[in-house]
């Protein structure tokens, strides 16, 4: 395991604290870190977390920055209901282990958080953009209801992006009877509905071909995965009216072939892409790159979901879901500094909890 030297302590205390001058009875980022400290020692939910606090003893504490008594369960949840998630996401999301780390992929992707159901039926949907060079979450977006879950501007207008090469993803839409899922690859420009069913209806009916290709073929785990891209240009696919700012529009043909019970057996999956890259900028093995590049998003969300536990979390109120998933974001790329895989990474924090409470102290 590596011996990770951070002053987190000197990132938390950059959040604003929104509580009046009586009611901050513990400093906020000694609250944040006891959470982050209970997440990255296996605990999960906010009850672990108010029981780690009371089984620390007084020099722990002490380094939490907590001078008697550490937070009871409702000052935890409540906290959490009233912070800014923009501010929290954005000083969470602001983590750098290395300062000359830069990123090439930004992946935007949601969830719908489980126990968020209101009276009229719709849950609260978090859309995080994910870095996965970085392998960290880089802001949340939060609504009512499902939406597209397309490059937000103001999501991407928070981020630091000039010093990063910005091809961002996001998976579009799957309507009946087209020919595969549509992805969209650093458009910036606003979809409606109108432009997903007119794009899908040009791809159930026209003809595709091909100007330029690129396959790559894997074999692992007992099966043998080729992937193969097709790229045309939009203007001589004839989609500028319906998304003018689409450069091209590329077919992905993924066919596997697995042994099951003494035969081989192959499955083929068609999906489709539209980039406002330019031929240029992004040449068929870069675009198959980052199609798959997408899906370290999809395994962040695992983590979180089966390592972390977010959806056994039940304080769906306010700003609680984003929060949440920030602190998450935050607690899971602690852990990947650790080690690659983050179940080893907490095995290493529960055998001595006193390493994670050194993330906090000064480091000289």
């Amino acid at each position: 395991m590596m011996e990770v030297r951070l002053n987190l302590r000197l990132i938390l205390e950059r959040v604003p604290d929104p509580r009046g001058r009586q009611g901050r009875d513990y400093p906020l980022w000694s609250i944040l870190a006891l959470i982050v400290v209970s997440l990255v020692s296996g605990r999960k939910g906010m009850k672990a977390a108010f029981e780690l606090g009371r089984s620390l003893n007084s020099r722990q504490r002490a380094a939490l920055g907590f001078t008697a008594t550490t937070p009871c369960h409702a000052t935890l949840t409540q906290t959490l209901r009233v912070i800014d998630p923009q501010a929290l996401g954005a000083v969470l999301g602001s983590l750098r282990i290395n300062q000359d780390e830069q990123g090439r992929h930004i992946a935007i992707d949601g969830k719908s958080m489980r126990a968020s159901k209101d009276a009229s039926g719709t849950s609260i949907h978090v859309v995080s953009a994910f870095c996965t060079d970085l392998q960290a979450t880089l802001g949340h977006e939060a609504s009512r209801g499902r939406g597209f879950e397309l490059p937000d501007a103001s999501l991407l207008a928070r981020m630091d992006l000039p010093s990063m090469a910005t091809p961002c993803s996001a998976r579009g839409w799957s309507r009946p009877g087209s020919p595969g899922k549509a992805a969209i690859f650093s458009c910036r420009s606003r979809i409606t509905r109108r432009n997903c069913a007119r794009i899908s209806n040009w791809l159930s009916t026209s003809r595709f071909f091909s100007l330029k290709s690129h396959e790559t073929t894997n074999r692992g785990h007992g099966r043998t995965e080729t992937r193969r891209i097709d790229v045309l240009p939009a203007l001589a696919a004839g989609i500028g009216d319906i998304w003018p700012t689409a450069r091209q529009i590329c077919r992905l043909t993924r066919s596997r072939r697995r042994k099951s019970g003494g035969a081989w057996g192959e499955t083929t999956e068609i999906v489709y892409l539209i980039t406002s890259l330019t031929t240029r900028k992004a040449s068929p093995e870069m675009l198959l790159e980052l199609s798959r590049s997408h899906w370290g998003i999809e395994v962040m969300h695992r983590h979180k979901d089966f390592t972390l536990g977010e959806d056994g979390y039940t304080n769906r109120l306010d700003h609680a879901p984003r929060n949440i998933s920030s602190i998450l974001a935050f607690a899971l790329r602690i852990l990947k500094t650790v080690s690659p895989s983050p179940t080893r990474a907490i095995e290493h924090f529960q055998d001595n909890r006193n390493r994670a409470i050194r993330l906090f102290r000064p480091v000289h």
